[in-house]
């Protein structure tokens, strides 16, 4: 085991500490991020998704949880 005094310690530390931070930092940033896409959806993929978007939002409109406020604003109550 390697001696060390007291101030080469803290010297050591304040020397590494902005590069670990930062390591730190992207390391808990990348976690949060969404994962990209690793292939192109297929036609048919493409097409059940649209069908059930659009289902889902006739059937919203239909409930009364969207409601047109103005022509460029509409709310969306979840």
């Amino acid at each position: 085991m390697k001696k060390m005094k007291l101030d080469e310690l803290s010297n050591s530390i304040d020397s590494k500490r902005k590069s670990v931070n930062e390591k730190i930092i992207n390391i808990n940033n990348r976690s949060s991020e969404r994962k990209k896409r690793s292939r192109k959806r297929s036609h048919g993929e493409r097409e059940a998704l649209d069908q059930i978007s659009i289902s889902r939002w006739k059937k919203a409109i239909e409930k009364g949880t969207v409601r047109k406020i103005s022509d460029r604003i509409w709310y969306y109550d979840y």
